[in-house]
């Protein structure tokens, strides 16, 4: 089986453009916040002079750090959704496959690709751990797809970290060259 699979140019918590680590307290240019218990729509990288960094939550970088809805982590009790967005445009939706890992402060309710449920969770208690595998090879769209991560604050601070690990798609018309069809 030949493939031709290209990057699809999506990015980890806590980075910029090329995928460095952002400075403590600088906005997350790829996630932005809907809820309705703090203002704004920013996502904050946490600092690790404050607490809960770097200990107990799970320590930053150096592929991705925590981002929160204020930049001291603390927010008021309830849901807060995490949204990014990519492009599949020149890229076959149909062979997408997105793997990555998720960490939360508290509970992950679930990842929704386009408004559709992944069926992913975290435990109340995960930040202290370890990152949370997930996998995704159907619902994408052409174009533009909304990726978002739920989670739910008990209380005190609250957060998210998102570790994509393999983002891929092959090309729409793709045309194998004439020495690979020998093959």
């Amino acid at each position: 089986i030949l493939s031709w699979a290209d990057s699809i140019n999506i990015f980890n918590t806590g980075v910029s453009s090329t995928n460095t680590l952002l400075a403590a307290g600088a906005v997350d240019p790829h996630y932005s916040i809907t809820t309705n218990l703090v203002s704004g729509t920013f996502a904050y990288v946490a600092s690790n002079s404050v607490y809960p960094l770097p200990s107990p939550w799970q320590p930053q970088g150096p592929n991705s750090q925590w981002i929160a809805p204020t930049t001291d982590t603390n927010g008021p009790i309830g849901n807060y959704t995490y949204t990014t967005t990519f492009d599949l445009t020149g890229l076959n939706a149909a062979t997408a496959i997105l793997l990555g890992g998720w960490n939360t402060d508290n509970n992950g309710v679930n990842i929704f690709l386009n408004g559709n449920p992944l069926g992913s969770t975290t435990t109340f208690t995960q930040f202290a751990c370890c990152f949370v595998p997930f996998s995704v090879s159907s619902g994408f769209l052409p174009g533009i797809n909304t990726l978002q991560f739920v989670v739910n604050n008990g209380g005190g601070p609250t957060g998210l970290r998102v570790e994509i690990t393999s983002a891929t798609a092959d090309p729409l018309n793709q045309v194998p060259e004439p020495a690979t069809l020998l093959l």
